[in-house]
């Protein structure tokens, strides 16, 4: 199945979607909830610092 944005401006980059792939993995199989959610707020950093450097930079 294709995935379709809500709106066409919500593409994310490679490292973005790693960034969340990974997180949804680590957290998934996280030993407890609270490593889930250092897990998920660790991703949550990391894509604002990659949303920060984009504007930035553009």
């Amino acid at each position: 199945m294709r995935h379709i944005p809500a709106r066409p401006e919500q593409t994310q980059s490679p490292i973005q979607l790693e960034i969340i792939r990974r997180a949804l993995r680590d957290a998934a199989t996280a030993p407890t909830v609270v490593d889930a959610l250092d897990i998920t707020g660790d991703a949550l950093r990391q894509l604002a610092e990659f949303a920060r450097a984009e504007v930035a930079h553009g």
